[in-house]
């Protein structure tokens, strides 16, 4: 009697969306690590080097951004933007404060040490980057960036 129970899934069995999917969160997580390295010389995380740029960016004229508006910029899902930009203001990254015409917007800015931050992490995370893709060449880099960038916009429907 064979002690062995029969399966009737077909996991193991391979598809070109499992190999993409495969490749996709490995490489993901690859470069994020890197990232994670590079920018841990500078005490912050990706979440927190992405909210400063998104803030240096987006605040031009330096009367602060609104707490959903840096949000819908992050480049993952955040499910608390609040907390993240309350520990960046304890670190003395940013300041919040509320908007003066309706009081229910918090306003984000930029510290001089915020500043700072996000100028001096820029060159090198722009290099990281570079390095991560110059085994492609430059139709490869655009053919990848549309794909993604397909498949991206179809999972936000």
């Amino acid at each position: 009697m064979s002690n062995q129970r029969k399966r009737k899934a077909k996991i193991g069995t391979s598809s070109i969306e499992s190999e993409i999917f495969k490749s996709a969160t490995s490489f993901s997580d690859q470069t994020l690590a890197q990232v994670n390295e590079l920018l841990s010389i500078w005490g912050m995380t990706p979440l927190q080097y992405n909210a400063l740029r998104v803030i240096y960016v987006e605040d031009k004229q330096d009367t602060g951004i609104p707490s959903k508006e840096i949000g819908s910029r992050l480049y993952t899902r955040v499910p608390d933007v609040t907390r993240l930009l309350d520990r960046m203001v304890d670190k003395g990254w940013i300041t919040r404060e509320r908007d003066k015409i309706n009081k229910r917007v918090v306003r984000s800015r930029l510290t001089d040490i915020g500043m700072e931050l996000v100028e001096s992490a820029h060159a090198p995370l722009a290099e990281l980057e570079t390095k991560q893709l110059d085994h492609l060449s430059d139709d490869e880099k655009n053919a990848l960036s549309t794909l993604l960038n397909k498949a991206l916009n179809k999972a936000l429907d």
